[in-house]
């Protein structure tokens, strides 16, 4: 991991003091990671208060109230899995109790009846710039708003529903996430050069061993892909919306079928990028800190954009996004150069063109 931000550790030293993190909360980032439970964070300088890290955990687990019966016929992954996420909740729960006293304003709620239980802590190591902690902040986890004006922020939720008739276990959800300032100098000022960024990234994919696809995806203000009577016609994985209310999406689909070779181009791909950034830090994007292609679910691995934190119409949005996704046929990088409102389609594999909900596709599958 220090490898793979030298560069803008770096950048960030140029430009200020390079904020290093709660060693609590980077021990424990470390922790979760070894037992495989959080990939990566993501890390943004596109919020007014600098340079911002990410991540989450979500965990979904039961617990055995019948003295390890339903234990002995569970598979050894499946036990260990759970041991594994039973043990995490609990490294969790010390590191916050350790975090309460050394923050700057913190809220804990906890339940305990009628079969549930519920615990709730939400703490703000630095003070809020807005004055105290609002209601939302307590309670919900902050409303988005809130939550990224927090210098640094840690939401925990945990709840079990014993239900006498789950068949002798209750179920339980956890979720965490922090995020946290970890430079208030690297705040963006400048739109991210996607044109630069594509034009050095395109000789990386020049192999004709590397299948490819192109899709354009295009609307405007009179079809509303969010609409819900359109999202199963117009079949997108993921959307994000701007005021303008149109969009057009420029993809290209990169298959692999071999995973050493897919990985290496990846890595290609993300060195460029983040030799970009340590010469453009000030240009906004997100970026991940780990390469890696999720099943089935696309991950992020970068995106650069418009870097105003008040939208403006008037403005053209120029954005693009590098894409990871993994299947039982072979491995797939997407690079999107769109304008306006992002969208991938859920049917990238075959389609072609669509235009305001009129679709195109491929004679075959990718």
């Amino acid at each position: 991991m220090k490898r793979i931000f030298s560069l803008i550790i770096f950048a960030a030293m140029q430009l200020g003091c390079f904020a290093q993190e709660n060693p609590k909360l980077e021990s424990l980032y470390a922790y979760l990671k070894a037992k495989g439970l959080v990939k990566s964070y993501t890390l943004s300088n596109q919020h007014e208060e600098g340079l911002r890290k990410i991540y989450s955990i979500d965990l979904g687990f039961f617990e055995d109230r019948r003295q390890g019966r339903l234990e002995a016929k569970m598979d050894s992954a499946i036990r260990a899995e759970q041991r594994n996420q039973r043990e995490a909740v609990k490294q969790i729960r010390r590191t916050l109790s350790e975090l309460t006293e050394e923050a700057a304003e913190s809220y804990s709620y906890e339940y305990h009846q009628g079969g549930k239980d519920t615990i709730i802590t939400t703490i703000a190591l630095n003070s809020y710039t807005d004055g105290p902690i609002p209601t939302a902040f307590k309670y919900l986890g902050t409303t988005h708003m809130d939550e990224f004006k927090m210098p640094a922020l840690v939401h925990f939720r945990y709840v079990v529903h014993k239900n006498p008739e789950s068949f002798g276990y209750d179920t339980g959800v956890c979720q965490f996430k922090v995020n946290t300032i970890v430079d208030s100098t690297l705040r963006a000022t400048q739109d991210f050069d996607v044109k630069t960024l594509h034009k050095t990234i395109l000789p990386l994919l020049k192999d004709k061993t590397i299948k490819r696809r192109t899709i354009h995806c295009q609307h405007d203000s009179t079809f509303d892909v969010f609409h819900p009577q359109n999202v199963s016609f117009y079949g997108e994985l993921r959307c994000q919306k701007t005021k303008r209310a149109r969009g057009d999406n420029n993809l290209t689909v990169y298959k692999f079928t071999s995973e050493d070779k897919a990985k290496a181009v990846l890595h290609q791909i993300m060195e460029c990028v983040r030799q970009y950034i340590a010469d453009h830090p000030r240009e906004a994007y997100t970026i991940c800190s780990d390469e890696y292609f999720p099943p089935l679910i696309f991950e992020t691995m970068f995106k650069g954009g418009t870097y105003e934190y008040e939208y403006n119409l008037e403005r053209p949005r120029t954005s693009m996004t590098i894409d990871t996704i993994m299947d039982e046929e072979g491995f797939y990088i997407l690079i999107n150069v769109y304008e306006d409102d992002e969208v991938v389609p859920g049917d990238w594999k075959t389609l072609k063109e669509v235009i305001n909900g009129k679709k195109v596709y491929y004679k075959d599958k990718l």
